[in-house]
């Protein structure tokens, strides 16, 4: 080290300075090299993956939200479906729905204090796993009784429709009206024909 020292000593002031500037070109090739180069390289490499990290996140962000409008959809569905089945006729067959559906309408009847003077079985139809039972009632009343009448139908928990109604004076000297109605109700024919509809329907679209 001493030798070192004092060959510098012995060196002019042009050589010091030549020795000196080398040494610093070299410091800053070293400081290049091996600390500024690998620390722009580790920015480099950090800053893609925070816009990878970043691209990812907005994805989530994404597929959260779509979860979330298809959840609620699926809530949505699900609550009309259990609406729908709860007011369904019980019976499983044709004959049974149509002797449940004219208990319920016999029943709706006398809160509006109406008596049929015959009750007629509609022919069925049957669609995409539901049969539509329909039942024809002529019958007569007072505008009173078939307002409350029509009331006690739409209030009823039972889904019933009511398909076609006819309203016309019976007679000049008598207050009361002849009615000629058809109300509809409906049974679930098999789960099986609805799955396999909704599954045709979703194979279209």
């Amino acid at each position: 080290m001493a030798g070192i020292v004092r060959y510098f000593k012995n060196l002019s002031k042009r050589e010091r300075m030549m020795i000196g500037i080398a040494l610093a070109i070299a410091v800053i090739y070293v400081a290049i090299d091996f600390v500024i180069d690998p620390l722009a390289a580790s920015y480099e490499k950090k800053k893609e993956m925070l816009e990878s990290r970043e691209q990812l996140l907005k994805k989530y962000e994404h597929l959260i939200e779509t979860a979330d409008r298809t959840r609620d959809k699926l809530q949505k569905i699900t609550a009309i479906e259990s609406a729908i089945r709860k007011g369904l006729l019980t019976g499983t067959n044709p004959d049974l729905a149509n002797a449940e559906l004219q208990g319920i309408v016999k029943d709706i009847a006398k809160k509006a204090d109406i008596r049929f003077s015959r009750i007629t079985p509609a022919k069925t139809v049957e669609e995409k796993g539901f049969t539509q039972i329909s039942l024809k009632l002529p019958f007569s009343g007072s505008i009173r009784q078939i307002a409350k009448f029509l009331y006690e139908i739409e209030s009823s928990p039972w889904m019933l429709n009511i398909s076609s109604l006819s309203i016309r004076s019976r007679r000049q000297d008598k207050g009361d009206l002849r009615v000629e109605m058809e109300i509809t109700a409906f049974i679930r024919t098999s789960q099986e024909d609805v799955s396999g509809s909704d599954q045709k329907d979703s194979e279209s679209i």
